[in-house]
């Protein structure tokens, strides 16, 4: 089997059928054995149970129930299961453009690559906004993450990845904002790196949708994730690192104006200028500017 498509489901009855329709309809030129689709239900309460049952005993279609233990356990299940060369996650609110993965498999096959991301469009209610990602290869996972800026956009959803990776890595279960520490820890043995200007995955606002729901609980866990990763020496060194800290404070910011818990304000202080909050962090100390844009936020934007 050449690829393995993971669709973890929890009650997203209304969604549920454009998304498996869109992956089933793929088709991989030359090989009738060359996908494979595992669609693990993760204890809904809605009628996506029912739905997912509609699809078992299709050829290479894989339906999974297992009790509610949450987006990482789900996905994890469906590695467990996956037989392909390469593995790839669609969300079950999401859905892909006909022929997607037709052009996508050769870019991992031409040339060694460990893990191809994607372009995509996010749909917000009438307005779509495409994300074009530049067409760069990386045989360094360093420069991948901070030139590439990839830790702004550590989806699970619009790469493709050698399955062989997660050997030594898998989701973190119960925690929120999940893909940041998993692609970091695959970073770790991936050695090539694509990116792509390829556009093929509709990524759709759902307001009850993760992070659209994210509060205290799930940034202390987003930024737990950014400080084990910003206190590697490997970073600290590099071109693109002071953009990587400003990005990093901004998750610190916004813990705090959700928490108010000062124990929350865990980012080390580093000689970087290159923005207002940067400047501010100087002037005032992290403490003091944590509070004053909660208080600002609690007074002007209710």
């Amino acid at each position: 089997m050449l690829l393995s498509v993971i669709i973890p489901v929890y009650n997203v009855a209304g969604t549920l059928q454009r998304c498996v329709d869109s992956v089933l309809a793929q088709h991989i030129t030359g090989d009738d054995d060359g996908m494979e689709v595992i669609i693990v239900d993760d204890g809904s309460t809605d009628k996506s149970s029912v739905l997912c049952d509609k699809y078992a005993g299709r050829q290479h279609v894989h339906v999974i129930h297992q009790a509610n233990t949450g987006l990482s356990e789900a996905r994890n299940t469906g590695l467990k299961m996956a037989t392909g060369e390469y593995v790839t996650f669609v969300d079950s609110d999401d859905y892909l453009e006909p022929n997607a993965y037709n052009q996508l498999l050769p870019l991992c096959l031409t040339e060694p690559c460990d893990i191809l991301e994607y372009s995509y469009l996010r749909q917000f209610y009438k307005n779509t906004i495409p994300k074009i990602l530049s067409d760069t290869s990386y045989t360094d996972p360093l420069s991948y993450w901070l030139d590439g800026q990839a830790y702004a956009h550590t989806y699970a959803w619009n790469k493709i990845y050698k399955r062989s990776l997660f050997q030594h890595a898998q989701f973190p279960k119960g925690k929120k904002f999940e893909d940041v520490p998993t692609l970091w820890a695959l970073l770790q043995k991936a050695q090539h790196i694509r990116t792509t200007a390829l556009c093929f995955y509709h990524y759709t606002y759902n307001a009850n949708g993760i992070t659209q729901r994210a509060r205290d609980k799930s940034y202390r866990d987003l930024l737990e994730a950014h400080l084990t990763i910003i206190n590697d020496p490997r970073l600290r060194t590099r071109d693109g690192f002071a953009e990587y800290y400003r990005h990093v404070l901004d998750i610190q910011l916004q813990t705090y104006i959700y928490s108010g818990d000062s124990r929350d304000i865990k980012l080390p202080v580093l000689p970087y200028y290159g923005s207002l909050k940067l400047k501010l962090i100087h002037l005032l100390g992290l403490p003091l500017l944590c509070k004053s844009l909660r208080f600002y936020h609690l007074i002007f934007r209710r």
